[in-house]
């Protein structure tokens, strides 16, 4: 099974989540607007659109 994985450290912190923009589950969101974005894993299902959103290439999608 494919998710979506956040790396933190790579993480920009963007205003407004690109991902999170394309997620169809809306599995990815913010919490605090300066903190960085969240990805919940059981609504993700690892399609991906998210990893060519981000311009930090912070997320990537891995077998879990």
């Amino acid at each position: 099974m494919l998710k979506a994985f956040l790396d933190y450290c790579k993480c920009l912190r963007c205003q407004e989540c690109s991902a999170a923009e394309v997620c169809p589950n809306k599995a990815i969101y913010k919490i605090e607007l300066e903190g960085p974005a969240v990805i919940e894993k059981e609504y993700c299902y690892g399609c991906g659109d998210c990893i060519e959103k981000c311009p930090a290439k912070a997320i990537a999608v891995n077998e879990i």
